[in-house]
């Protein structure tokens, strides 16, 4: 945890040392990178009601070089949203994500194109996964009932046993579900970049 602190301290240190040396320019663009990641926050967080008149006025007189960094910042926030869901609401955060990319790319007819096939590899990551673990845990209650009735019938009381809480279920299922993330992590990663290409 001291380790932790301290290199957190590190780099605060170190960003405040840059900041200093940091030309008028170079503190210009952090500052127009943090206007732009407050508005992805706030769209994210549903407390912007029009992105895009907000992202106009942000790109209002701005130069070539300052509106990249605006959508690259706009952009990496929403990606940085953009997760194989553990959870269902880690799903609605990335279908929040992938409408607010489709709404600062709305000329761009292939962004929309490319977030339905994000969203629809998400929801395959989830039902698939889900599919899976069903599957598994019916293997194992299967397997779990014979002991419990020897169980039962050695200690002359009626014993259940949380196949979800077994040491071997629980190994079976992560290695299982890293091969899944793994497969999937490597789309969505790819689908990610194809973004990150676009605004550099």
């Amino acid at each position: 945890m001291a380790e932790e602190i301290k290199s957190t301290l590190e780099i605060a240190l170190e960003k405040a040392e840059k900041i200093g040396k940091a030309s008028k320019e170079e503190l210009e663009l952090l500052k127009i990178k943090e206007e732009a990641q407050r508005l992805s926050a706030k769209f994210l967080r549903n407390e912007l009601p029009n992105l895009e008149e907000n992202l106009s006025e942000l790109l209002k007189d701005k130069t070539s070089q300052q509106k990249k960094v605006i959508y690259q910042s706009i952009v990496d926030v929403f990606l940085k949203n953009i997760v194989l869901p553990k959870y269902e609401y880690q799903f609605d955060d990335a279908k929040k994500a992938l409408e607010g990319l489709k709404k600062i790319f709305t000329k761009v007819p292939e962004i929309s194109k490319l977030c339905q096939q994000i969203e629809a590899l998400l929801k395959e990551y989830l039902t698939h996964k889900e599919v899976i673990y069903n599957e598994l845990l019916k293997r194992f209650n299967a397997g779990v009932s014979a002991l419990e009735k020897a169980l039962s019938d050695q200690l002359g009381a009626e014993v259940k046993v949380n196949v979800e809480e077994h040491p071997q279920f629980k190994e079976e299922w992560n290695k299982i579900k890293e091969k899944l993330d793994e497969e999937y992590g490597k789309q969505l990663e790819y689908f990610k970049n194809l973004f990150r290409k676009i605004v550099s």
